[in-house]
């Protein structure tokens, strides 16, 4: 009788132990993809091909990661530096010797016509923070916008400027800022309160009497120097102001600290992937790009120095074909993205360069360079997006045969109910199972 009561006993502890690791199992495979695709910290990207694109409406959301080095150009630059752009066109010209001779320069004028003749939209003041979510959301999550100085993920819906401003990263008070200029979604970025307070007006740089971009705890220096380039050429922003030196955007008038500081500022702080995709998504706005983040060589050429030798570029050194397999299937500068979520179509601006692409509201959508000519075969679903108790969120796959992919909502009303009563069931059929057991050994007693 003894050894029955121990048998039952053991068979008890067992089977509730191998119920207890069922529900554990199913509970950590359920949670494993959003969790793992939550905390990524880098794409995994390392060419133009490998990017899986998601358009909203007519705007590409910011594909990249922040402090991920960027080892490629991607397509949509590929596609831009073409013909008369090209950097083996562009860098014959010549360009100064210092940030005062440099906007007469060749280099700098073919620059700046380059940028200004593709700017087929201007953003205004108050159509930037409707638009920053595509520009400054990372690996595509356009919930949420990335802080400019400390990358703090912060929520993407304006309100007010209760949580965050649109800072200006060349300011106001510098100088040549009139119009457009100052409301360039280029320049502008999104800061938290706190940050956009900290930064002030003063020039960048280190030491006293500057502001440090990384005073936040993110590698952002050659960021802000890729900024103060492009709406040094782009906009022609010099400080010709009464209290500037003339057309001098160094020292603490200026914008920054020396041309030493913004040059090593650039080779310390090479380009992130996010600095690519915001290129892109910028782009799919604007339809123009800052070449300072594409081609950082230009940087040294517009002030006729030497590329420093090794520097890493996301061209490569702009001596080697980057990426060259998958530019004959690149879009124009114009074109549409690869991935349509157009359940959300209807928040967007119909102001941009590029060309809608549609999808039934209720599935997905697939296209790019063999859309509609490829036998796809997809792989495993991702999520890109996690659904909220109020928003629906988003998954993606992509063809393993040309690389297309395609987007689909996974719907709150979808989510829960059966994997959440498995487990109960699973759990409550393990009590039962102990209840019994024992309920039986009572009995024999």
């Amino acid at each position: 009788m003894k050894g029955l009561r121990k048998l039952s006993v053991m068979l008890a502890v067992t089977f509730a132990f191998v119920l207890s690791s069922v529900v554990s199992s199913v509970s950590s495979f359920e949670g494993a993809v959003s969790v793992n695709a939550a905390a990524a910290s880098t794409t995994g990207y390392t060419k133009a091909s490998d990017v899986k694109y998601v358009q909203v409406g007519n705007y590409i959301a910011n594909w990249g990661a922040r402090d991920e080095d960027c080892v490629f150009l991607s397509k949509y630059a590929t596609s831009f530096y073409t013909g008369n752009y090209s950097y083996e066109q562009v860098s014959l010209n010549a360009g100064g010797s210092s940030t005062t001779t440099a906007p007469s320069s060749k280099l700098y004028k073919a620059l700046q016509k380059m940028m200004k003749d593709e700017h087929s939209y201007e953003t205004s003041y108050n159509a930037t923070r409707d638009k920053f979510c595509y520009t400054d959301c990372v690996k595509s999550n356009y919930s949420t916008i990335s802080s400019f100085y400390s990358a703090k993920v912060i929520s993407g819906k304006w309100d007010g400027g209760n949580t965050w401003n649109r800072e200006h990263v060349w300011p106001n008070s510098k100088g040549d800022l009139a119009g457009n200029g100052e409301n360039d979604i280029m320049m502008l970025r999104p800061a938290s309160v706190s940050e956009n307070s900290s930064r002030g007006n003063k020039a960048y740089g280190e030491g006293s009497g500057y502001y440090d971009p990384n005073g936040e705890g993110q590698s952002v220096r050659g960021d802000c120097a890729r900024v103060v380039l492009y709406q040094y050429v782009r906009w022609g922003c010099t400080n010709t102001g009464s209290k500037y030196n003339s057309k001098d955007i160094t020292g603490t008038d200026g914008i920054i600290q020396s041309l030493n500081v913004l040059l090593r500022w650039m080779q310390e702080d090479p380009v992130d992937t996010w600095e690519m995709g915001r290129n892109d998504a910028v782009q799919s706005i604007t339809g123009t790009r800052n070449v300072f983040v594409d081609y950082p060589e230009y940087a040294w050429l517009l002030f006729g120095k030497q590329v420093p030798a090794n520097y890493q570029t996301p061209s490569g050194g702009a001596d080697e074909n980057p990426d060259s397999s998958n530019s004959s299937n690149s879009s124009s500068s114009s074109s549409s993205s690869d991935i349509v979520d157009s359940s959300n179509s209807s928040n967007s601006s119909s102001s941009s360069n590029s060309s809608n692409s549609s999808s039934n509201s209720n599935s997905s959508s697939s296209s790019g360079a063999h859309a509609g000519r490829c036998e796809h075969e997809y792989s495993e679903w991702i999520i890109i997006k996690e659904p909220t108790e109020t928003e629906n969120g988003l998954k993606q796959r992509t063809c393993n045969k040309c690389g297309g992919a395609e987007t689909a909502l996974i719907r709150i009303e979808d989510l829960g109910a059966s994997s959440c009563n498995s487990s109960i069931g699973i759990s409550s059929l393990s009590l039962l199972a102990v209840a019994g057991v024992c309920y039986f050994i009572k009995k024999r007693r």
